[in-house]
């Protein structure tokens, strides 16, 4: 969360793109969704990047390193979070491409940034802040006005099963239309 604090109070632009370039110094904070947390992870939790055994990992990796994570206590710097409403701000969270969807990427992560809020009148439903990188927007998002995308924080909506495991996403949070099964 320190690393994402810095970014914010730093940030001059940012534009999501495929490869990374960053100048810190000068508030430049050009990336994708994946290009972002490795960076991040870098400064923050190298052992965890590390074991995703990729000098370029994309959101599948992520999701992969979440997926063969045990849930009892942390190993190689990952822990599986059973139940949504457990997750806690620095939280990384990601999913794989869903099927059917028409995008080249391999999926989206991003990192929790406060605790998740219950959504009224939708029984599993979870209102979740975020920060990650995209072209589009989420509900209350920094980039509303920004046509670049980049570094932003938002939010999204998880639904979850009777475990409280999460099995969809509202990328526009509770202004979500649709939920995508993930």
């Amino acid at each position: 969360v320190a690393t994402i604090t810095s970014i914010q109070s730093t940030l001059v632009t940012s534009k999501y793109q495929p490869s990374t370039k960053v100048k810190a110094a000068d508030g430049v904070y050009d990336w994708d969704c994946s290009g972002m947390a490795a960076w991040i992870l870098r400064r923050s939790a190298p052992s965890a990047l590390k074991t995703l055994h990729s000098s370029r990992p994309v959101a599948r990796d992520f999701a992969q390193a979440i997926e063969r994570a045990p849930v009892k206590k942390p190993h190689n710097g990952w822990q599986r979070i059973a139940q949504l409403a457990d997750v806690m701000p620095g939280d990384v969270f990601a999913w794989r491409r869903p099927r059917g969807m028409p995008s080249k990427n391999t999926g989206h992560v991003g990192f929790v940034l406060d605790r998740p809020r219950p959504v009224d009148g939708m029984p599993g439903a979870w209102a979740v802040q975020i920060a990650d990188s995209t072209s589009s927007y989420h509900q209350d998002d920094t980039r509303s006005s920004d046509p670049d995308g980049g570094f932003g924080i938002g939010t999204l909506v998880f639904l979850t099963d009777e475990s409280g495991r999460a099995t969809s996403y509202g990328w526009s949070g509770t202004r979500s239309e649709w939920y995508i099964v993930t």
